[in-house]
C-alpha cells in the first residue's frame, strides 16, 4: 500500500499552476484541436498493455485523415494536419490515411491535385522505424489511389507489390486479408486496401464506414457531427469483430478543414469539440477508428481511454492513464459538483469495475490520501484540481460514530495551513486506526459544493470548526477479526489477526459486544483466559453476541482462538 501526501510545498506549487492555467482558452481549445508542430501528449506504447487476443476491431484507435497533409502546401483547403508523421505516431495515432499518386512507376503522396512533398518510401521508412522501436504496436494504413496516373508502365497494384516486397519493408507489412487480432500484427502494418478490392489487405469496402466529407458552410458542422455521433452509437452497439471507421473530417471552399475541426472561435463549434465532450461524457464504449483533422491532445486521449475497458478490473491502469487524466480534465467545467459528475462519468466509463475515489477541490485546501498504486491528479484549472484513484474496497471497520468522536477530539489542537492540518490529522487517524486506509481533506472557507466535492464511501465524517471544514474518509480495511465494545459494531474496537490468550493485556477484557469478520476467518471466543471455560465459534459477523446460543455472552469474553 502506498501513501500519497500533498505537502505544503506541493500545495503552493498547485496554487501557482492555477494562476498559470486560469483564463487560457487557447490551452483549453488545444485539448481537442491542435494546429501547432507539437502536442501535449505522448503514447508510443499504448497498445502494448492490451491482450494479444483482442481483435483490432474491438479497439478505439485515433487516426488522421490525409495523414501527410501537415504543411501549408496547397493552402488551408488542403492542409489537414499540423504534426509530422513521426510526431503523430508518438502521440498515439495508429490509423493512417495514405493517398498515393501513381507516377513514373512509384508513389508520391497527394491530397487531390496537391503534391505533399513526400513519397511512399518516406511513409514506410518512418512507420517501420517507429514499429522497430515499439514492437508492441501496430499501424492501420489505408492505401488509396489518388489523382491521375502519369508516365507508368505497370498497374497501381504492381507498383504496390514492388514496394511491399522490398527486403526493407516486407517483414513489416502484414499479408493477411481478415481483420486480425492484435497479437497477429504487433510490430507490423495492416493495409486497409482501398485500391485492390481486398487482395492486399483488409478490404476497404468491407468496413463499416462513415465518410460524408462535404460540409458546405460552417453552419453545416452540426450536421456533420450528427453523422459522426450516429456512427459512434453504431460502433458501440455493433459486433466486436466488425471494424468501424468514422471520419470526423470535412471541408468545402466555405468551410476549410481547420474550421470544421476546430470551429470558428465564435458561435460555431468544431466537430472535434463535440467529439471530445461526447467521449469524455461516457457516451461511447468503443470508438472504432476515428480519422480526424488537427486532433488535440485531449481528443486523442479520450479515444485511447476507451481501450482500458478491455483490461481486467483487477489489473492496474498503465502510466499512460495519468497523461489522459490530465488532458481530459480540461473538458470539465462548472462548479466543483458539476466537474465531479463529469469526472465520474469519464472514469467509470473508461475503467469500469473499479472502486473510484474522486474529488474536485478549489483554492485553499490540503489533503493526505492513502492509495494502492494508481493516483491521478490534474493541473489546477480555473482554481480547480481534479483527483481520482481506485481502491480495493470501500469497507471500513470503524463506525461513523466512533470516528466522529475521535476526530472531534483532535480539531482544537490543529494549526497552520489546510495542508498542515490535513497532514497532522491524517497522522493521528492513521496511528489510531492503522488497519485501513484514510483520506483527510481540509478546506478553508468558502466551502460548499461550488468549491469542493468528493465521493463519501465507507466510513466518513465531515465537520467544521472556525474557518476550516474537515472531511475524513476510511476504506480498504485489511483482513482480520474486529472486536467492538458495543453492539452494531460501535464504540472502542480491536483488530486481531491471531489468537490472544488475555484480552486484558490489550485493554479489551470483558467488553466484547459485537464481532466483524473481514476475509475468510473462523474464531473461537472464550469466557476465561487462554481459551478456557465456555466458548463459541463463528465465521460470520455478529452485531450482538447475545444472539449466539448458550449465552448470555455480552461483556464476558476474555480470550480468542483462531
Amino acid at each position: 500500500m502506498s501513501f500519497h501526501p500533498l505537502h505544503p510545498r506541493n500545495a503552493a506549487a498547485i496554487l501557482l499552476g492555477m494562476m498559470l492555467v486560469m483564463g487560457s482558452p487557447a490551452l483549453a481549445k488545444g485539448r481537442y484541436y491542435n494546429h501547432s508542430g507539437s502536442i501535449d501528449t505522448s503514447h508510443p506504447d499504448w497498445m502494448s498493455v492490451l491482450p494479444g487476443s483482442t481483435s483490432i476491431a474491438a479497439l478505439s484507435i485515433p487516426g488522421t485523415h490525409d495523414t501527410m497533409a501537415f504543411t501549408s502546401t496547397g493552402g488551408d483547403l488542403t492542409q489537414t494536419q499540423s504534426l509530422s508523421l513521426r510526431s503523430q505516431l508518438d502521440a498515439g495515432i495508429r490509423a493512417l490515411d495514405i493517398r498515393c499518386r501513381h507516377i513514373s512507376n512509384s508513389f508520391t503522396i497527394h491530397h487531390g491535385v496537391v503534391y505533399l512533398n513526400t513519397n511512399f518510401d518516406d511513409v514506410l521508412t518512418t512507420a517501420i522505424q517507429f514499429l522497430r522501436e515499439h514492437p508492441g504496436e501496430t499501424l492501420l494504413m489505408r492505401v488509396k489511389k489518388e489523382h491521375t496516373e502519369e508516365n507508368v508502365t505497370r498497374s497501381f497494384h504492381q507498383t504496390f507489390e514492388a514496394y511491399r516486397d522490398q527486403p526493407a519493408y516486407s517483414p513489416y507489412i502484414w499479408r493477411g486479408t481478415h481483420v486480425p487480432t492484435l497479437g497477429e500484427v504487433r510490430g507490423r502494418i495492416v493495409i486497409l486496401d482501398d485500391f485492390g478490392g481486398g487482395a492486399y489487405g483488409v478490404s476497404w469496402g468491407s468496413l463499416q464506414l462513415q465518410d460524408d466529407w462535404t460540409v458546405d458552410t460552417l453552419f453545416d458542422i452540426d450536421d456533420k457531427w450528427n453523422k459522426v455521433r450516429t456512427h459512434l452509437d453504431q460502433t458501440t452497439a455493433g459486433a466486436p469483430s466488425t471494424l468501424y471507421v468514422n471520419f470526423l473530417s470535412g471541408s468545402s471552399v466555405l468551410a476549410f478543414p481547420y474550421m470544421v475541426a476546430g470551429g470558428d472561435g465564435l458561435s460555431n463549434r468544431g466537430v472535434n469539440d463535440y467529439a471530445i465532450d461526447h467521449l469524455v461524457g461516457g457516451h461511447a464504449q468503443r470508438a472504432g477508428v476515428m480519422m480526424m483533422d488537427f486532433p488535440g491532445a485531449g481528443l486523442i486521449d479520450a479515444i485511447l481511454a476507451l481501450n482500458y475497458r478491455l483490461l481486467p478490473a483487477s489489473q492496474a491502469l498503465p502510466g499512460d492513464f495519468a497523461t489522459i487524466f490530465r488532458n481530459i480534465a480540461y473538458t470539465l467545467d462548472g462548479d466543483a459538483q458539476g466537474r465531479w459528475y463529469g469526472l465520474k462519468a469519464f472514469v467509470h466509463n473508461a475503467a469500469p469495475g473499479r472502486i473510484w475515489h474522486m474529488m474536485v477541490l478549489k483554492s485553499s485546501w490540503g489533503g493526505w490520501m492513502n492509495h494502492e498504486g494508481s493516483f491521478f491528479q490534474s493541473s489546477a484549472i480555473d482554481d480547480y484540481t481534479h483527483i481520482a484513484f481506485p481502491t480495493r474496497t470501500v469497507t471500513s471497520a470503524v463506525s461513523n460514530g466512533f470516528l466522529a468522536g475521535f476526530v472531534n477530539g483532535q480539531l482544537s489542537s490543529l494549526t497552520g495551513s489546510p495542508a498542515d492540518r490535513a497532514g497532522e490529522l491524517h497522522r493521528r487517524v492513521r496511528t489510531r486506526f492503522p488497519f485501513q486506509s484514510w483520506t483527510v481533506l481540509v478546506k478553508k472557507a468558502p466551502g460548499g459544493l461550488s468549491n469542493w466535492a468528493y465521493a463519501d464511501y465507507g466510513t466518513g465524517y465531515k465537520t467544521s470548526l472556525g474557518d476550516y471544514t474537515y472531511a475524513v474518509q476510511g476504506y480498504s480495511a485489511v483482513d482480520g477479526v474486529y472486536l467492538y465494545e458495543h453492539t452494531n459494531y460501535e464504540g472502542n474496537m480491536l483488530h486481531l489477526t491471531s489468537s490472544i490468550g488475555r484480552l486484558g493485556d490489550v485493554g479489551f477484557n470483558d467488553i466484547l459486544s459485537s464481532i466483524r469478520f473481514i476475509g475468510p476467518h473462523v474464531a473461537t471466543f472464550c469466557e476465561h483466559l487462554d481459551q478456557t471455560g465456555r466458548c463459541f465459534s463463528t465465521s460470520q459477523s455478529v452485531s450482538d453476541i447475545n444472539s449466539i446460543p448458550a449465552g448470555p455472552w455480552n461483556d464476558l469474553i476474555t480470550s480468542v482462538r483462531f
